[in-house]
């Protein structure tokens, strides 16, 4: 609770506004949500859908019409329906919420390290987990609770399963299944904790392997029936290079996760943000090379203490840490980052205590010894004494964009003529974060206020924009050092494989945006035309400068304008954000 407290000053931020307006019952331009059951379906791979989100900017312009980005979700809807049913826009309450469900998860894993590592190894492994600073952003925010959602019911279904293997206690088996199932219902992380029924069976479980195979059977079954009917029913993931589905594209997965799971190994193991490895897109090498080291650390860790652990701890070590490795392949279809790490973390908290319990205990035996107690000292910091500091990073970082978010929306305020918006296109040239630009039409429908006309938001890139006037109604926009879609904010709605080439139009009601350049590099220079001239009163050119949002300068024809973003509005810069799309 201390830890998550600077949590409560975040309010609600990126995909959170989707969903308070439709559990707020805001009109939207095309249906968001087949019901309150199924809030995570929002982007559902329907062009006539899709096509007038993008003209009221809930989707920028450039969306994929076919993009799917659909999830199933049904008890974490209705956990986020009842929070605005009973609080209106309260967001302190949905994080009170939220942190119920923590501390739940928090008790069923310290129910789980009392049955395998009882003593000193499971109480450490049980402030590692409640302490991991991997858990913030499931737990602040609100959208991405969902994790939590699906994990508590689940983590109990290991926990009645291990009472019907260890104990012999037959009823807790169909009960392990329910509970299972139940956490499936919360969203898809549940599948990370069948891998750990799986490492149990085959590497923790006593008795023949046919017992063993009998006792995993009934955990396969349900999930390879959740993931028939989920795929019948038409969810998943298409066009996006934010989540790359694994049954749908193979071999793009194995590709990505090539990398991904690698990365999310320095936040498992060595409590290093796995978000970092974002920064380094040009040199994955790296990545994977500090991934498979840190494996490579902890391993040879547990191997060193390996003859001072007694029969059960070996016996659980060995399938839970089979088991976070496993947990990390369901989570690898979408970007890295901390936020998928809160189950493969239950075996990453068991392991590390481990480790540090044992080398500690062993730490004056030999000089290698030492060595290896240098090497735990600075888990020890990571996990322990850093764990806290980063909890208030995320939240601040967290907080600098919601607090962003509203300072833009002051700003429309004092620009746009709400008596007027309907009847008007309003365009943003930049804004100063790609979270501003992604969610600030979204953020404003969510709220409650009038959508104008049309909403375009023509670019996402962080440079210094050179907008020429071509015509009385055509500005063509080139970067002067950058490329347009040259980040994963740009590629969430249409990913590399599907990107425009040179000459490509994309034509909605009013706008029409043309490739006009594009080198090796990728698409360097825009055109946009408006079916009205520039300076129409129906149509409202804006871009951020001076701290604030103004209404650009029409340039004479042949003229130039240069977009140059100035000072931030916060103290985050564009890569202060975390990752979006939905959670």
């Amino acid at each position: 609770m201390l830890v998550s407290l600077p949590l409560f000053t975040v309010g609600l931020f990126g995909d959170d506004f989707i969903y308070l307006g439709i559990v707020a019952g805001r009109e939207a331009p095309a249906p968001l949500a087949n019901s309150t059951f199924d809030l995570y379906r929002f982007i559902a791979g329907d062009p006539d859908i899709a096509r007038p989100l993008m003209q009221k900017g809930v989707f920028p312009w450039w969306t994929l019409p076919e993009l799917k980005l659909a999830f199933w979700r049904p008890l974490t809807s209705v956990t986020m329906a009842a929070d605005y049913a009973l609080f209106g826009e309260n967001t302190t309450a949905y994080h009170v919420h939220s942190l119920l469900w923590y501390l739940g998860l928090v008790g069923v894993f310290a129910l789980l390290m009392r049955r395998t590592l009882a003593g000193a190894v499971g109480a450490l492994a049980l402030l590692l987990f409640a302490i991991d600073d991997s858990h913030a952003v499931p737990l602040g925010w609100w959208c991405n609770r969902n994790a939590m959602v699906s994990t508590l019911p689940a983590l109990v279904g290991l926990w009645l399963h291990m009472e019907w293997r260890e104990h012999g206690r037959k009823w807790a088996a169909p009960l392990s299944l329910v509970a299972l199932a139940v956490g499936l219902t919360g969203g898809e992380t549940a599948l990370g904790v069948f891998a750990y029924v799986l490492a149990y069976e085959v590497l923790g479980a006593k008795g023949p392997w046919r017992q063993r195979l009998l006792g995993v059977a009934p955990a396969a079954v349900l999930a390879l029936v959740y993931l028939a009917i989920y795929k019948k029913l038409g969810y998943g993931s298409f066009g996006s290079d934010l989540y790359v589905d694994p049954v749908a594209q193979p071999l793009a997965w194995l590709k990505v996760a090539a990398v991904r799971i690698p990365a999310m190994l320095w936040g498992l193991l060595l409590s290093i943000p796995s978000d970092l490895t974002l920064m380094l897109a040009d040199a994955e090498a790296i990545t994977v090379l500090v991934g498979v080291g840190a494996l490579a650390l902890v391993g040879g860790m547990l191997r060193a203490v390996w003859p001072h652990l007694s029969e059960d701890e070996r016996r659980h070590s060995r399938w839970m840490l089979a088991g976070a490795l496993l947990a990390l392949v369901p989570v690898s279809g979408t970007i890295q980052g901390d936020r998928l790490l809160l189950v493969p973390s239950l075996g990453g908290a068991a392991v590390i205590a481990m480790v540090l319990t044992h080398v500690w205990r062993n730490r004056a035996r030999s000089k290698g010894w030492r060595v290896l107690a240098g090497a735990a000292a600075v888990l020890a910091v990571t996990h322990v004494l850093l764990a806290p500091l980063s909890w208030y990073s995320t939240s601040s970082t967290m907080g600098g964009i919601s607090r962003g978010m509203a300072r833009v929306h002051q700003l429309l305020e004092k620009e746009l003529d709400v008596a007027t918006l309907p009847n008007q296109r309003v365009a943003v040239l930049t804004l100063p974060s790609p979270n501003l630009s992604l969610y600030a039409s979204i953020a404003w429908w969510a709220k409650g206020n009038t959508l104008p006309r049309s909403w375009w938001t023509l670019s996402y890139a962080y440079d210094i924009h050179r907008a020429t006037r071509t015509g009385s109604n055509t500005l063509e926009v080139e970067l002067t050092e950058l490329r347009f879609f040259d980040t994963l904010y740009e590629r969430v709605h249409r990913g590399a494989a599907f990107m425009l080439k040179q000459g490509d139009e994309v034509k909605l009601d009013g706008l029409t945006v043309k490739v006009v350049e594009a080198d090796a590099r990728g698409i360097k220079r825009l055109s946009y035309t408006f079916d009205v001239p520039l300076e129409d009163p129906s149509l409202v050119l804006m871009h951020w400068k001076n701290r604030r949002l103004e209404r650009l300068a029409i340039p004479a024809l042949n003229a130039t304008a240069v977009l140059d973003y100035g000072s931030l509005p916060t103290a985050q810069g564009p890569a202060a954000s975390v990752s979006s799309g939905p959670r």
